[in-house]
């Protein structure tokens, strides 16, 4: 059970980073988004793989729904913050 939180976890901070790392190819660096994207990143990882059951496993999570919901989550959350909190999103 721990282990699957944590491989997660582990698995959605790198989702955030990759939608931290897009994000830098349109915007300026910001820490703020950083944190963002990691924290979203690992709670959109650690609801996928609980919520949706599919796909192959790897130490106790399912991959595919794992990496979709880190990606999606943290992409809304900066996509959400770009443009209603900070009113920037690039065209």
């Amino acid at each position: 059970m721990l282990l699957s939180i944590i491989t997660a976890v582990i698995i959605g901070l790198a989702m955030g980073a990759v939608v931290y790392t897009i994000d830098r190819f349109f915007h300026e660096k910001s820490i703020v988004m950083l944190g963002l994207d990691l924290v979203f990143g690992a709670l959109g990882s650690y609801s996928g793989t609980y919520l949706v059951n599919y796909g192959p496993h790897l130490l106790g999570v399912d991959i595919l729904p794992t990496l979709v919901g880190g990606l999606v989550l943290s992409f809304v959350v900066t996509y959400g913050v770009r443009k209603f909190v900070l009113g920037k999103v690039a065209h």
